[in-house]
């Protein structure tokens, strides 16, 4: 979800002239987005916390170049989706040992009225989605996470990641038929 931009140009302002409790109110007011995001593609907490902490970093040295007038969210998501895509670059060459191992949790009581045996097969429903998205190429993963969970507009996409229009289009219509394809099978055997 994004935060409203109301202030920020308050605080960029000040914090470009070295007020660190304004850049620190900046961070407190992005850094759930930021962290979703990266969670969203790596699909890992630890990495998702320290590429998002990067972003901040990366953001904090760079805000002297922040063009005044642009929308911060857009500038500090696109350090963020260049950390991401950077890390993936990167832990595709080196794979780890052991890989981030994601635990499910069910939680019994999300709602009054629903039964534990409807608990536990939504709980198995969202572990084989996230699964099924885990599983989608890089590409396409960023590309479905983007419009899905940021809820960004096929050209907004195409400009963070430098693409066509078309070529987000594609990608995403891939992905969508994958997971449809992967739940379906699912839904099938249960």
């Amino acid at each position: 979800m994004r935060p409203d931009g109301a202030n920020d140009k308050e605080l960029i302002a000040r914090a470009k002239k070295g007020d660190m409790s304004a850049f620190e109110s900046l961070v407190r007011k992005y850094e759930k987005p930021v962290y979703l995001l990266c969670h969203r593609i790596t699909g890992a907490h630890q990495t998702a916390d320290d590429l998002s902490q990067d972003t901040f970093i990366k953001a904090f040295l760079a805000l002297p170049h922040f063009i005044d007038g642009l929308d911060f969210y857009s500038w500090i998501r696109r350090i963020a989706l260049n950390n991401c895509f950077n890390f993936l670059k990167k832990w595709k060459r080196e794979r780890p040992l052991a890989e981030e191992k994601n635990t499910v949790r069910h939680n019994f009581l999300s709602s009054p009225s629903e039964s534990p045996p409807d608990a536990v097969q939504r709980g198995e429903m969202e572990r084989k989605f996230r699964e099924s998205f885990r599983a989608l190429p890089d590409d396409q993963k960023t590309i479905f996470a983007l419009r899905t969970f940021e809820n960004m507009s096929y050209q907004e996409i195409a400009q963070a990641l430098r693409i066509p229009p078309g070529t987000v289009m594609s990608r995403l219509n891939r992905a969508r038929k994958k997971i449809k394809d992967q739940m379906a099978e699912y839904l099938r055997r249960s």
